[in-house]
């Protein structure tokens, strides 16, 4: 049987790991270990010297090729068993070797000095290994047992569970996926690299993880182009990110919108470049007490890319099927350098760009005055009677706001490390430039709120937010008197110019700016934390003993923009009735909006994992966190243990409580922005307002029934199984249950125009108008919402995930299936506030701080369930990969249950192709959607010529694309 290298030199890979194309049971891998085997392997450098080594001994191997680099092995040569030529080649050399029960051989760098008695009898003082937490990766046992070839779409899921090591969740040792007591998810540098996702690290993880949801687009404003995803039908900021097990920073844009994820602003991953990435890890299970606020879903911990040497440089080129539009080009590369022998730096740069799609009809030209979908006012003939203006049948009448918006990104990344001898030194960096345009409504001609003396013809108001996102982290870590310790600091910050590139004040008529500085949002996060962990050996088993502690300090600001830009601009050309004061589209930012948030935060941890038999393992942390502001402190705590009563089956399980505290940008962000709303409750949204969102802290939302915001707390349960018998099969099934209560979300719009009768006469819109104008809101806004802690929610589910191997004469075979159900229920709704008592509808209900559409976001606007399958197929260069998503059926909820709409699940089909030439160089062709599938439409197309789909679909309204990618590797 003869080992298979992958890829010839994938240097650009951080670890190199070569396994059997077949396994070996344990039993068989005992007595090979002691069988002599005849060894003919030279003195050469370690990482050649390994791969030789375990090719001739026909064993798999593991070890990261920075850490072996500066080495070279021994000459070996004669028959020796596996044990004792391993001590031979690597005797003095400053590694040691272990050769696991199941026959793998992992290799590490000596960190202290052992007597290692060889094969002549003779006892030599050579360093001892210590395997650090970050040495396993499951990028090495990746690579491992794909031939050359092997497309690496999917080429996680090709690897035996119990062979991809992870670092994620637990403490001390690392442990296998199928052995880990909670569930995660692991997927390597190449599928990523690979997946030629239009957006970023988001969509390549879409198809990958069962229960990641991730909308094409979430709602309108910042929700078009913020990377929003949610694990476990949960909002993106109950996700902890993590960067090389370092907290990441959250974006400063907040998601406004009343679509999915309304509120929430998270940690956007498409500001950190693919190309950087060696692995990303993904634990489906709350881990608040281990990493603190955040982790109620899970966490999403990416590991950046470590080689000494190597690298490689990937384009990729595509667009949709349909209109020839969305045209995206990515460009990559990444190469590593040594520094000395004990050191490395790996640079990064990627270059995203996509243009924009538009899925909106021609607007019919009217035939009739008065008709719905006119640019322009009906002309008056004189003599009583109206008709169509000539000007409708000349002017382009596809309007464009309704498909996929447009963006550029660049982004750097830097990782590095050296050892001095007992500590090493580590850093890296990531910073990225990104500029999105979002189009807004078409101001018609006859708009009011257009400026007819500068647009004739109507615009389409344009913004552009330009960002600035870096972060910056360095560290020592080392070991002292057993514990392995790490002590690090970090800081990391993301700025957003809002621009207004076309667009127009109509309060200032001819005079009014065509573009406007808007203003800009700030968050900077900075961090120090120290790390210790342990192994003890007591009388039953291996005790890891861990602790650590953490200082945060977190801001949040909003600058205003230009004054003629703002709603408060004293203009004596104000058009009358509606008032449409402020830059179209999105408001620029006036005084009375400019904020600041600051505060610090400081958590300690404590947590301990017994390995009391080799098939029982439990775990207990704790943690306490203190805000110095309202958010106070919280103490939470986490249990989880796993049994193997026999080989092939391990039962796991988690309870934990955890907690999030309101962001820095829930607690100050206030801004407006224009939307069409429903005001006549027929169904139809046509009718711009000017919405504004406020935090609960101010003194107009407190008019309105806010109150400061608390922690949203949580109980999580999680039990399942794995199930490996050691044919290629392996299956992990987990069930959970999230209870979140004082969960954070945005209240009901409350609007001026609601024409719903109210108790009394009148409508409730006439009652609102005296309540907003009580707490100082000006005419100029005619909607408000706010920040509130008012729902609790209960989110259960099942994730299930199994692959199979199949190797055959005629190439090998991967078959990958993953599925999650999700169902999610708003538990209890506290009391309305007494400021809202009063207002009550004609029947006799009162109006509700939390309407139904809302509530319908939180609860069925998220497919229930998602099924991946797909198949693998290499056979030498030739890579084949067929993938079919199936995503559930879900709901849009509004306020009028006739208008609700149901999108029926459907297939989605990806293909890929790829061939690799021995010259490093390879090429892949494929399709995203191959089948070109629409959602339903589920309504008539609007008075511009969308509206039809949900823009909320999980894989999008553009259909289907095709892509093309070209890499060379050295």
């Amino acid at each position: 049987m003869q080992l298979k290298r992958v890829g010839g030199a994938r240097a650009y890979v951080s670890f190199v790991c070569i396994m059997l194309a077949a396994a070996i049971a344990a039993g068989q891998a005992a007595h090979a270990q002691e069988t002599p085997v005849s060894f003919q392997v030279d003195r050469q450098k370690a990482s050649e010297g390994i791969l030789e080594f375990a090719e001739q001994a026909q064993v798999s191997v593991l070890f990261e090729r920075r850490l072996v680099g500066p080495h070279y092995t021994n000459e070996v040569r004669g028959s020796y068993s596996i044990e004792d030529a391993l001590v031979v080649l690597l005797t003095e050399t400053g590694l040691k070797g272990r050769l696991t029960d199941t026959g793998t051989l992992i290799i590490g760098r000596c960190d202290k000095r052992v007597d290692v008695e060889g094969n002549d009898g003779m006892k030599t003082n050579i360093k001892r290994g210590t395997f650090r937490t970050a040495f396993f990766t499951s990028a090495a046992a990746l690579a491992s047992i794909l031939p050359a070839g092997a497309s690496a779409q999917d080429e996680e899921r090709t690897v035996a569970a119990e062979d991809i090591l992870i670092v994620t969740g637990v403490r001390g040792a690392p442990r296998s996926v199928i052995d880990s007591p909670i569930p995660i998810d692991v997927f390597s540098s190449e599928m990523l690299e690979r997946i030629p996702a239009t957006g970023g690290l988001f969509e390549q993880l879409r198809y990958n993880v069962p229960s990641l949801n991730l909308p094409q687009r979430a709602g309108g404003g910042t929700a078009t182009f913020i990377a929003s995803a949610g694990l476990r039908a949960l909002n993106p900021d109950q996700t902890l990110v993590l960067v090389n097990g370092k907290r990441r920073h959250k974006t400063s844009l907040i998601n406004t919108s009343t679509g999915l994820f309304s509120g929430s602003a998270g940690v956007d991953l498409n500001m950190i470049p693919n190309s950087a990435i060696d692995r990303v890890e993904v634990l489906r299970d709350g881990a608040a007490a281990q990493y603190g606020s955040d982790a109620i879903a899970g966490v999403v911990n990416i590991i950046l890319k470590e080689a000494p040497e190597g690298g490689f440089l990937t384009a990729t080129r595509g667009q949709n099927f349909d209109r020839n539009d969305g045209e995206f080009l990515n460009f990559g590369a990444n190469a590593g350098f040594a520094l000395g022998e004990n050191g490395f730096v790996n640079l990064s740069f990627d270059y995203r760009e996509n243009e924009g799609s538009e899925r909106a009809s021609p607007v019919p030209v009217p035939t009739e005055p008065g008709a719905p979908f006119r640019f322009y006012p009906d002309v008056d003939n004189g003599d009583g009677t109206f008709s169509v203006d000539p000007r409708e049948s000349l002017v382009n009448r596809t309007v464009r706001n309704f498909g996929e918006y447009p963006s550029e990104r660049y982004s750097f990344a830097i990782n590095a490390a050296y050892d001095f001898g007992g500590v090493e030194a580590y850093s890296f960096a990531t910073y990225t430039d990104r500029s999105s345009t979002l189009f807004f409504t078409f101001r018609r001609p006859r708009d009011a709120r257009n400026n007819g003396e500068i647009f004739p013809n109507g615009f389409i108001p344009e913004e552009e937010i330009r960002e600035d996102d870096y972060e910056v982290v360095a560290g020592l870590r080392g070991t002292t008197y057993g514990f392995d310790w790490d002590l690090s600091g970090g800081y990391g910050r993301n700025i957003a110019d809002w621009h207004n590139n076309l667009g127009a004040n109509a309060s200032l008529g001819e005079f009014s700016p065509t573009s406007f500085f808007l203003g800009a949002f700030e968050v900077k996060e900075l961090y120090a934390q120290f790390d210790a962990t342990r192994s003890y050996d007591i009388s039953r088993g291996e005790l890891q003993v861990s602790f650590g502690a953490q200082f945060r300090n977190e801001e949040f600001s909003i600058s205003e923009g230009d004054p003629e830009g703002t709603l408060t601009f004293d203009s004596p050309l104000v058009v009358l009735p509606n008032d449409p004061r402020g830059a179209q589209g999105f408001p620029a930012f006036g005084p009375e909006d400019v904020n600041s948030e600051s505060r610090d935060n400081f958590g300690f941890y404590g947590e301990l994992g017994w390995q009391a038999s080799p098939d029982f393992f439990i775990s207990a942390a704790g943690r306490y966190e203190n805000y110095s502001d309202a958010s106070g402190d919280q103490a939470i705590f986490k249990v989880a243990g796993r049994y193997d009563p026999v080989d092939w089956l391990g039962l796991r399980a988690s309870v934990n409580t955890g907690f999030r505290a309101p962001s820095v940008q829930q607690l100050g962000f206030k801004g407006s922005r224009g939307q069409f709303v429903d005001l006549d409750n027929d169904s139809i949204a046509e009718t711009i307002v000017l919405r504004q969102t406020l935090p609960a802290t101010d003194p107009a939302a407190q008019a309105l029934g806010a109150s400061p915001l608390d922690p949203e707390t949580s109980t999580n349960f999680s039990a399942g199984f794995t199930f490996n018998p050691g044919n290629g099969l392996t299956l992990t099934v987990d069930a959970y249950q999230i209870d979140i209560d004082d969960r954070i979300v945005l209240s009901a719009q409350f609007n001026r125009g609601d024409s719903r009768a109210a108790l009394g006469g009148g409508t409730i819109g006439d009652q609102v108008s005296i309540l907003l104008d009580d707490a100082g809101i000006g005419p100029s806004i005619d909607g408000a919402n706010y920040f509130t802690n008012a729902i609790d929610t209960r989110s259960r589910g099942v994730d299930v995930v199994a692959t199979y191997r199949l190797p055959t004469d005629f190439g090998d075979f991967a078959f990958n299936g993953a599925f999650n159900y999700n169902d999610i229920d708003i538990s209890s709704i506290d009391d309305n506030p007494e400021e809202l008592a009063a207002l009550v509808l004609a029947d006799g209900e009162p109006l509700q701080q939390f309407d139904r559409a809302r509530l319908g976001t939180y609860t069925d606007e998220i497919p229930s369930t998602k099924l991946v399958l797909s198949t693998n197929y290499t056979k030498g260069p030739i890579g084949f990969l067929v993938r079919a998503t199936r995503f559930g059926s879900y709901e849009n909820v509004t306020n009028n249950p006739a208008a609700d709409t149901f999108n029926p699940g459907k297939f989605i089909f990806d293909v890929q192709l790829t061939y690799e030439f021995e010259n490093g160089f390879s090429i892949a062709a494929g399709s995203n959607n191959i089948a070109n599938t629409y959602p339903d439409v589920v309504r008539a197309e609007g008075n511009f010529g969308g509206g039809q789909y949900d823009t909320n679909s999980p894989f999008g309204f553009t259909g289907g694309n095709w892509f093309i990618t070209g890499r060379y590797d050295w």
